[in-house]
């Protein structure tokens, strides 16, 4: 994953790995040269180097050399800070760039991927739980990539120079002791890191779950706050979030614990190293100057141990992040694009056919068996049945929501199955039980049905669809601002832009999902006027409750446990079939106005 976001920002990686290398050797062997070369000549208990002594004799007199010398040696130390930390900031800021910009792709990506999933996959997780991968996974990974880079590369670098350091300072001194007992000292760290990485890794995956279940539980209570206060809930919600809090911050606990130790532990380590450094330095005569020297090398060798420690359990948090993200990216597809799609004829007539089509949400559940049917060009079919009988599956099916587990389903001769996600969707219309508005204007609303139209055909599209009856009293007009869902308007109102909508579209195929089952009847009463003109000339599929709104219906399919168990008109179902008869004259009995006392 890191290879695939972060590859194509590898200029900003080049320069970042540059300034990292300038830093470390700046510090990891700039440093220790100074405090064994420069200072002893400072303090006058070491002769300059022969080029640098020459090079004074030759432009100053005796007497000023002295001065002359400690000035060159104050001024080493902020030029040599000055460039390890200019190259430090390069360093930081290039990684940071790159890591921002892949963790933005990957975000953009794991969003985009979603729209493509299948519904089946979105069933079995809680919109609380996809929008804690797509924000919380995707920040964890930010901020670990960040650490990461900014650390793992001018870690190793200062580590590599100071060890080379070393290297030469045992090498010239021959104290090679020395080195070699501090290296096998610093080797308890490696399962010291390991050890704590586990511990990291299992309380950071139980408090990522944790997350998700708290997220779920804010996103279900911001989305349910009129039954929430209806049925006085807010304390009961209010301590289960307190629960859910007190468990995860447990968990976020566990792992700040385990992190902390890391360090402490490996400075114990280091601080060992180190007095068995001082133990045999002066054992075998080493000078302050190089004792010195050695203990500050050491001491950029060990953070940077330290730092890699780090390093490693945040790359472990990663990977459980990347886990969850990875859930998403490389889901299967269940409604996957055809490989060579096909186009639906030119003007589309909209005829659809079922051919023995069988669908359960989960195996053990069916719910539409064997339904074999075909609806010509042009009808309008009414959807009747109890609830739960397989009417809305039934329009989903048609628009690929899912793909059917047996059987066919056709639109003009093509398995929807052959056709892309785009031709699919032009030749079908949904007017469903909620209208979907969104923080955006009353035109570009009205826009989503067909993005290219100007503002003429949206505001013709709007008064068939009577929006002008609510629009036209305000100075904004088509361009009035919604909030969020369409706050501000009402039911009707909201249910008028998207029936305008579909005017705009104009899609062979019509889907009517409940269109008017949440209006009171003077809404229901003038959205139908609007539903009737739509439905004239398309192929319309009505699911609805209420038998007023299917009376224009040329065809009425009764549902019934997953099958299609009566097919005809009003008359002919009322008078051969029992459900049909049973659940009209229920609703009819309920509408009919009470006998007076």
């Amino acid at each position: 994953m890191a290879k695939r976001y972060l590859l194509p920002y590898r200029g900003l990686l080049l320069g970042g790995v540059l300034g990292g290398l300038v830093a470390a050797a700046a510090a990891g062997f700039g440093l220790p040269t100074m405090i064994q070369h420069v200072f002893p000549v400072v303090f006058g208990t070491a002769e300059a180097p022969p080029a640098i002594a020459a090079w004074l004799s030759a432009h100053f007199s005796p007497e000023q050399i002295p001065l002359v010398t400690l000035w060159l040696a104050a001024l080493f130390i902020p030029l040599l800070m000055m460039l390890r930390g200019l190259s430090t900031y390069i360093n930081g800021y290039l990684l940071n760039k790159a890591a921002m910009r892949g963790l933005r792709d990957l975000r953009c990506d794991t969003f985009a991927r979603l729209q493509w999933l299948s519904f089946s996959h979105h069933d079995r997780r809680t919109r609380g739980e996809l929008m804690n991968i797509v924000l919380g996974y995707t920040a964890q990974l930010q901020q670990g990539m960040v650490t990461v880079l900014n650390d793992l590369v001018i870690q190793p670098l200062t580590l590599l120079a100071a060890l080379a350091y070393l290297v030469y300072a045992a090498l010239n001194s021959h104290e090679s002791a020395i080195l070699m007992g501090n290296l096998l000292v610093s080797a308890l760290v490696i399962p010291l890191v390991r050890c704590v990485g586990k511990r990291m890794v299992k309380h950071t995956a139980a408090a990522l779950e944790k997350l998700n279940s708290l997220t779920a539980h804010v996103e279900e209570s911001l989305n349910t706050q009129r039954e929430i206060r209806a049925f006085n809930l807010e304390e009961q919600r209010e301590a289960h979030l307190r629960d859910l809090i007190r468990h995860f911050n447990r968990l976020q606990l566990r792992v700040v614990a385990w992190k902390q130790a890391l360090g402490p532990s490996i400075e114990i380590v280091s601080a060992l190293a180190l007095a068995y450094s001082l133990y045999r330095g002066c054992s075998d005569g080493l000078t302050l100057e190089q004792f010195s020297a050695i203990a500050t090398a050491f001491y950029f060798c060990y953070d940077p141990i330290k730092k890699l420690g780090d390093i490693v359990n945040h790359c472990q948090i990663m990977a459980v992040a990347a886990e969850g993200v990875n859930s998403i990216l490389e889901a299967r597809d269940e409604t996957p694009e055809p490989t060579e799609p096909l186009a639906l004829p030119r003007p589309t007539p909209g005829s659809v056919r079922f051919e023995h089509v069988c669908f359960a949400y989960t195996p053990d559940s069916p719910v539409l068996r064997d339904i074999d049917v075909h609806i010509p060009a042009g009808q309008i079919v009414a959807l009747v049945g109890p609830s739960g009988s397989g009417k809305t599956t039934f329009i989903n099916l048609i628009c690929r929501f899912y793909d059917v587990d047996t059987g066919c389903i056709r639109i003009d001769g093509i398995d929807v199955r052959r056709l892309s996600r785009a031709e699919r969707t032009r030749a079908i219309g949904l007017v469903s039980q909620f209208s979907a508005l969104f923080n955006d204007s009353i035109r570009e609303n009205i826009r989503l049905g067909r993005p290219e139209a100007d503002d003429a055909a949206v505001e013709r599209a709007g008064a068939r669809a009577r929006v002008n009856e609510f629009t036209a009293g305000t100075p904004e007009g088509y361009d009035r601002e919604l909030g969020e869902g369409g706050s501000g308007l009402s039911g009707g109102q909201r249910q008028r832009i998207s029936i305008a909508r579909a005017f705009l579209k104009n899609a062979p195929i019509l889907i009517l999902d409940e269109a008017t089952s949440a209006l009171d009847m003077k809404s229901e009463a003038r959205i139908q006027e609007a539903l009737d003109e739509l439905a004239e000339g398309h192929t319309t599929f009505i699911i609805a409750h209420r038998f007023s709104t299917i009376r224009r219906a040329q065809r009425i399919l009764v549902f019934d446990s997953g099958r299609i168990i009566a097919d005809g008109t009003h008359d002919t179902l009322y008078a051969s079939c029992p459900l049909y008869r049973r659940l009209y004259d229920e609703q009819v009995n309920q509408a009919a106005p009470s006998p007076a006392c």
